[in-house]
């Protein structure tokens, strides 16, 4: 670890090392959990088979990436700023606690502003003109197109 020229933390790491270890613990994690169901036989299928013949296969795709992964280079990567984890992180968050109380459109609104935070340099403008947009554009597929019953204001705004 190190610390460049903007006075972040950066690390040194192997993006393939770290993408196989995950695939492979998830396919752990997946298989394991498909053992408590009953597996049956290639000819009639428990419910557990098909889970954990791919759980089988991600293992198998994370061992190999992980293998080849070694044999590149590590690069050098600056680590996230903690404002900024922290905003992406709160953004579902700062949703799903003001969906009923608000309503779908100031929620969005509001969950599109938490995120922006992570981007220092965009200005309020920008912030308020993407937060409208996205509540526009989510308040068209979700609530007109495809019907998801939510009401577009909370009985905090007088719905």
């Amino acid at each position: 670890m190190y610390k460049n020229e903007t006075n972040q933390l950066a690390v040194s790491i192997n993006k393939d090392v770290v993408a196989g270890v995950l695939f492979f613990g998830f396919a752990a994690a997946f298989g394991c959990m498909s053992t408590f169901y009953p597996m049956g036989r290639a000819a009639q299928m428990g419910p557990g088979y098909y889970p954990a013949l791919l759980s089988g296969a991600l293992a198998s795709l994370g061992i190999a990436l992980t293998v080849t992964g070694r044999r590149k280079p590590s690069v050098r990567m600056i680590v996230v700023r903690p404002t900024a984890l922290i905003a992406v992180l709160a953004t579902p968050l700062v949703f799903a606690l003001t969906l009923r109380p608000l309503g779908f459109v100031p929620a969005v609104a509001l969950a599109s502003l938490t995120a922006t935070i992570a981007a220092p340099t965009m200005s309020l403008k920008h912030r308020a003109f993407s937060a409208m947009c996205l509540a526009a554009g989510c308040t068209a597929v979700f609530i007109w197109a495809l019907g998801v019953p939510l009401p577009l204001f909370g009985y905090l705004l007088g719905r």
